[in-house]
């Protein structure tokens, strides 16, 4: 059994004393939001460090966005995961939705944790936005 890295284990500990499985850093609802959340990564444990966000969000506040809407690309819902240190990792997700709440937020970490494939780097999927 692998062991999991000790930021794990702390953000494991912190949220069991605040009997929560996420913590959400941003008043919701909202067009983004920043979410910790425990999962695992390539057989680890994870502390993933979610910034969750509707395709608009992206096309409005993200420079590639912006030029790929202005050269009139489609925009596709994705994950982005960057390199970790010691067990966090950053991951980024933009979905195809008006507003980011409590049930997608809880929604999307259901869809990390069950994502048999999550590898560095980006992935696309469903529909895209025009």
């Amino acid at each position: 059994m692998r062991t999991a890295h000790p930021q794990a284990e702390t953000f494991r500990t912190r949220l069991l004393e605040l009997a929560s499985d996420y913590l959400c850093n941003t008043r919701l609802p909202d067009t983004s939001a920043s979410v910790l959340f425990l999962g695992q990564f390539q057989g680890q444990p994870a502390v993933w460090n979610m910034t969750l966000a509707t395709l608009a969000h992206y096309s409005l506040t993200e420079p590639d966005f912006i030029a790929a809407k202005a050269q009139g690309l489609r925009i596709s819902p994705f994950i982005e995961i960057m390199e970790g240190v010691e067990g966090v990792y950053q991951i980024r997700v933009g979905l195809d939705l008006a507003v980011i709440d409590e049930p997608v937020i809880k929604k999307t970490i259901i869809m990390i944790r069950n994502y048999k494939r999550l590898a560095l780097g980006k992935i696309e999927f469903g529909a895209v936005q025009t």
